[in-house]
């Protein structure tokens, strides 16, 4: 159960009227206790000195507690309330709940943009690890191609050659026939001078 002196800090901050309930609570009591739900120790302590320096009192110490910090604040041996308990160069109540809400969206904002970035460069690596992969899949295609055409080029020399023996032995069997078919007629051109009776009738 919370004591009738504590002070709850809530998402609005620091604003006028947490000062003035600081300076009520001392009308009675030389302590008062504020309680802060801020999870970093630095922001806790940038808090504690703007009350000190609003209020006038003087921190006593920052403890932790499980909703968060406390703030407890000494109201002097020479207390005096001031004239006016709530300051004017603080923000009221509701301009302080819209800069609450605008520091929330900063934040989140911050966070957004931080995740953005981290899913950039992760695309950016992703990117150029793919591309790395195509330029040496490309380079193996490419000397593949290469080694296929000296294949082929070596195919083509063997075709080469073995149409050229082909023809030489094309060549060389049709001129055997050529000459066989000539002497023939000159067997048969003698055959026809001497034995045939037409040739003896003449």
């Amino acid at each position: 159960m919370m004591d009738f002196y504590d002070i709850m800090l809530g998402i609005r901050g620091v604003f006028d009227g947490v000062i003035e309930n600081m300076h009520l609570h001392w009308k009675y009591r030389e302590l008062v206790k504020l309680i802060s739900k801020q999870k970093t120790l630095a922001f806790v302590e940038d808090t504690a000195r703007l009350l000190e320096y609003e209020s006038g009192g003087i921190l006593v110490a920052i403890e932790r507690v499980p909703k968060g910090f406390a703030l407890i604040f000494y109201r002097g041996k020479n207390y005096r309330r001031p004239i006016s308990i709530r300051p004017r160069n603080l923000l009221t109540k509701a301009k302080a709940l819209k800069r609450s809400v605008a520091m929330q969206r900063h934040e989140a904002l911050g966070q957004h943009i931080t995740e953005l970035e981290r899913t950039i460069e992760q695309m950016r690596k992703d990117i150029g690890l793919v591309q790395e992969d195509g330029c040496h899949k490309w380079s193996s295609e490419f000397a593949q191609s290469d080694d296929e055409v000296e294949e082929e080029e070596d195919d083509d020399d063997n075709n080469d050659d073995y149409n050229d023996d082909f023809n030489d032995e094309y060549n060389d069997e049709n001129n055997g026939y050529i000459d066989g078919e000539a002497d023939e007629d000159f067997g048969f051109s003698s055959i026809v001078d001497h034995d045939h009776p037409l040739t003896k009738n003449s």
